[in-house]
């Protein structure tokens, strides 16, 4: 037992929690404006703002006017208001906070559980260790977030208060609108449903609420602007030929020789080695997280937020095997708790001092232009604001936001989950100039400029063989129009 402290100290595990969502936000700003779903999720939600939830696509000219689904609509409405009100640094500085936030919210509960601090913060900081790569201004973030408020109202769930459960439908409604992978959250319903029928959760005695709120779930799922149809889209990935789960490396299996990934292969081991305790409705979900990561890199966080209460109770059963510690006097207890809070504080700030510049937006800028073809999007802008461009497929979220507003249009972009398997082939087929291309790329009316790293096939002599001109050049970008 520890001695009572002052309100104003924070608990250890708050402290730990608030130093995580800065480190996470700082690392977020760094990456800067370099994702190219940004672009295009900030476009959507203007176009959101101004007109309302498209059904149709506005931004290709090779399914322009064909159905869409924007499952991602009030994310992406949410985002083009916090960059055109708060800017794109501090939306950047936010969406980095959601993931620490998630991780904290978790830890929180669990320590209200009872969990030693330290069974809760190292769970916390491989979480963390594992975000690390993935944080940016993206509507994935939400998710992160929405599901660790659903990990923690189902642990919170009790046969005696039964109403709680209701907590889960306004969830839902608001996922649905927010973010695709609210059907992810739906199976952990599921999954905690199927444990409590068999008499194995908390909630086993007043199964038949458990049984109202997950049907209630899955219909407030439906109140969306797609109707029922919106819970179709994730199937579009189940198909294992499926062109983005060949060609987007966020939907491929992680690469363990790849830095970036090392910490979600500690993850995996330490829950193969102490994913033992706790829950089992909570062990099940953290192994089908490890399965969903190794399926595709995307899922990585969300296997760390479905891992973490298992391993903060099995390190917890395992600490609790040692002799209690003895309550220290007031005065010594308050010392710890003022030494860790400077710690933590030291810690968050060196963060900061090392890793954010000086010009955050300055340094922004220059990830854009590092990581996009910006003065071929300016010339195009300059000559021909209306353009049909068969762009990089990493490029033309960035196009889309610079050429949008003036009628360009783009080939095929990172809605991939949209568009019909045979134009994202076509797409590969012009990119790799492989046999055929000269006449598929003649059958989409307007195409009339090529937008390629020198390195692709296209961009090596193929085009300008087959008659297309160079518009520019330099060591990143080759832009190719049709000769006169």
């Amino acid at each position: 037992m520890q001695a009572r402290l002052p309100p104003w100290l924070p608990a250890p595990v708050v402290i730990h929690a608030a130093v995580l969502t800065l480190i996470l936000s700082a690392v977020s700003l760094v990456k800067g404006l370099g994702d190219p779903d940004y672009y295009w999720h900030v476009t959507a939600g203007k176009l959101i703002a101004e007109s309302g939830v498209p059904d149709t696509d506005p931004f290709s000219f090779t399914w322009q006017g064909q159905p869409w689904t924007p499952h991602e609509w009030l994310s992406e409405l949410l985002m083009h208001l916090a960059v055109s009100g708060i800017g794109p640094t501090p939306t950047l500085l936010l969406f980095g906070a959601l993931a620490g936030i998630a991780i904290g919210i978790i830890a929180g509960s669990l320590s209200r559980r009872g969990l030693r601090t330290v069974a809760v913060v190292l769970p916390a900081t491989i979480a963390a260790l594992v975000f690390l790569p993935y944080v940016t201004a993206r509507p994935q973030a939400i998710s992160w977030l929405l599901l660790a408020s659903e990990l923690v109202v189902l642990m919170s769930l009790r046969a005696d208060r039964p109403m709680r459960t209701l907590l889960l439908i306004p969830l839902f409604i608001a996922w649905a609108n927010l973010h695709g992978l609210y059907v992810i959250g739906l199976g952990v319903v599921g999954a905690y449903l199927l444990f409590t029928l068999l008499g194995m959760t908390p909630m086993s005695p007043a199964r038949g609420w458990m049984l109202g709120a997950t049907t209630g779930s899955g219909l407030a799922s439906m109140a969306t602007p797609a109707g029922p149809v919106g819970l179709l889209y994730p199937f579009r990935y189940v198909d294992d030929s499926d062109w983005g789960l060949a060609n987007i490396q966020e939907w491929q299996s992680p690469d363990f020789h790849d830095p970036a990934h090392l910490a979600f292969l500690g993850l995996i081991v330490a829950v193969a080695v102490a994913g033992r305790s706790g829950p089992g409705w909570l062990r099940f979900l953290s192994y089908v997280g490890i399965v969903m990561g190794l399926v595709a890199l995307r899922n990585a966080p969300l296997a760390a937020l479905l891992a973490m209460p298992t391993l903060a109770h099995t390190l917890d059963m395992y600490l609790s095997r040692r002799p209690s510690a003895r309550e220290r006097p007031r005065a010594v207890a308050m010392g710890r708790r003022i030494m860790e809070l400077s710690v933590g504080v030291v810690v968050a700030v060196g963060a900061w001092v090392v890793l954010v510049p000086a010009d955050p937006e300055a340094a922004s800028i220059d990830v854009a232009t590092e990581a996009f073809p910006v003065k071929s999007v300016e010339q195009l802008a300059a000559s021909d604001p209306d353009a049909r461009v068969v762009a990089e497929y990493g490029w033309a979220g960035y196009v889309i936001s610079q050429l949008y507003p003036t009628g360009g249009r783009v080939f095929v972009d990172g809605r991939n989950d949209m568009y019909p398997e045979a134009i994202l082939e076509d797409y590969s087929t012009i990119r790799g100039a492989a046999p055929g291309w000269e006449e598929i790329l003649e059958g989409y009316d307007g195409a009339n400029w090529l937008l390629f790293p020198p390195d692709t096939a296209i961009a090596q002599g193929a085009a300008t063989d087959a008659g297309w001109c160079e518009a520019f050049r330099d060591e990143k970008q080759v832009l190719l129009e049709r000769c006169p």
